[in-house]
């Protein structure tokens, strides 16, 4: 896939969490392929965390194209849309957001899970018997079970997910940002 470069604002911290991301998915592949399950372990949850933080960094750059723009420790797909909900104005950015945070079908929503689960739960599970590991789904309810493929390949998979949502952020973003404007001059009190 062709490396992201972006049109957002915060080009830099969005490559930063991607590149990381990028090397700990090797990092888990030969933590995996030593044994290493501690390593395994760790590398699984910091690309969980960094490919978070690549996403949430995209969304802070379309949050900096917008009037008087988001604190960024607000900045989130649901105070983002709340802000255009607010204006009566479309987002395709944020309809493209809408999908991957489907509640128990998006991947950012299972991606989200993990991370949020991984301070109470391990991510990977090694089966007593063969010694294959495996990724659970959702870390805090066995019942889900496991992610149907290898956590290397379910890890390098959402990178590249997320690889292409920041894409589309990126691409989307200025058209978004001039929608929000227009919308928010024909309100009362405007703000754009």
């Amino acid at each position: 896939m062709d490396p992201v470069t972006t049109k957002l604002p915060n080009e830099k911290q969005i490559l930063l969490r991607l590149g990381g991301a990028r090397e700990l998915v090797n990092v888990l592949r030969e933590a995996l392929q030593a044994q290493n399950q501690l390593l395994a372990e760790a590398a699984a949850c910091a690309v969980v965390d960094q490919t978070l933080k690549a996403v949430t960094a995209a969304l802070h750059g379309f949050n900096l194209l917008l009037p008087q723009p988001l604190p960024a420790e607000r900045v989130n797909w649901r105070n983002l849309r709340a802000r255009f909900v607010s204006v009566q104005a479309d987002s395709a950015v944020l309809q493209q957001l809408e999908g991957a945070y489907r509640a128990r079908s998006g991947w950012l929503w299972w991606l989200e899970r993990k991370a949020e689960a991984s301070a109470f739960a391990p991510l990977l599970h090694r089966d007593p018997e063969g010694g294959v590991v495996m990724l659970w789904r959702d870390p805090l309810d066995p019942t889900l079970g496991f992610e149907p493929v290898a956590p290397e390949v379910y890890c390098a998979t959402v990178l590249e997910q997320a690889e292409s949502l920041i894409r589309e952020i990126s691409r989307l973003a200025a058209k978004d940002a001039e929608r929000f404007r227009q919308a928010a001059r024909r309100q009362p009190g405007r703000i754009a």
